[in-house]
């Protein structure tokens, strides 16, 4: 799901009713340094935030899933969302978006929201979530085993857009266990994850959530993250909105300021997560 189709447009509008019904913002997010773990923690002065995860799971017979779960939190309200799919099949083996309310601290990550909750555990350093409801439910347990490569060349601030900056950071590589209940089965899942943290004050401008992103985690161990922000009256890429960041298996980022997409053969092979705009 990309932020900027209508379904996580629906969410963010869902969002936003939430916290109307909470307090007030506070004012604009101050800037500096990122420094963890308090910025793994909440960002209650910025109008949005969000926590992202992209897991590839297999569970002991092999079969491969797509696990997906995102925590979204603006101004006193909750949206998280989650889904699994099974690769070998295609199927959708659950989906759920739900609205809360409530904030994320800034010294300390354990949020429930409907069905959901999301957790960080300062002395392991191990992010966790769940879903449980009476038709499907999905856990992971996840673990950063590289340093976080912080985006925008290192700096840990991007452009969103037209719409102003943007922290952004990443884990590229973590373990992940867990298990799936479905269909009335119980599996055990093992993986590798992928872990997003974005906030930011651009809630209210639409031109900041219309973008297509990638992120590979590659055999060799090097990971590479690209975006590219559309124009949404053209749907085409917006000029001097186009970076990323590639990770060396060492955890060293470099800022990638340009790229395109062909159709190649090339030595690195790996495991990629896309979103992709649609008209």
């Amino acid at each position: 799901m990309r932020l900027g189709s209508p379904q996580m447009l629906r969410l963010l509008a869902a969002l936003v009713a939430a916290a109307a019904l909470a307090s007030p913002a506070a004012p604009s997010a101050a800037t500096g340094r990122l420094t963890f773990p308090r910025d793994h923690f909440g960002h209650p002065q910025s109008s949005i935030e969000w926590w992202y995860f992209t897991a590839l799971a297999k569970d002991a017979s092999g079969t491969p899933y797509s696990v997906f779960f995102t925590l979204f939190a603006s101004k006193g309200g909750f949206v998280p969302v989650s889904q699994v799919v099974n690769l070998a099949t295609s199927a959708v083996v659950g989906h759920t978006e739900e609205v809360g309310l409530g904030k994320v601290g800034p010294s300390a990550l354990d949020v429930k929201a409907g069905h959901a909750r999301l957790r960080y555990t300062r002395p392991s350093n191990t992010w966790s979530f769940a879903v449980d409801t009476p038709a499907f439910a999905v856990s992971l347990v996840q673990r950063a085993t590289k340093p976080y490569a912080l985006h925008g060349g290192g700096t840990g601030v991007i452009r969103q857009s037209v719409a102003g900056p943007s922290r952004y950071y990443s884990a590229t590589r973590m373990t992940a266990t867990g298990t799936l209940r479905a269909g009335g089965e119980q599996l055990a899942l093992t993986g590798e994850s992928w872990f997003d943290h974005q906030w930011g004050d651009y809630l209210d401008d639409p031109r900041a959530f219309d973008w297509d992103w990638f992120s590979c985690r590659f055999g060799d161990g090097t990971e590479l993250m690209l975006y590219q922000f559309l124009d949404p009256a053209t749907g085409q890429p917006a000029a001097g909105f186009r970076n990323g960041t590639f990770v060396a298996k060492n955890g060293r980022t470099t800022g990638v300021t340009s790229f395109g997409a062909s159709t190649a053969t090339g030595s690195r092979t790996g495991t990629c997560f896309v979103e992709l705009s649609y008209p």
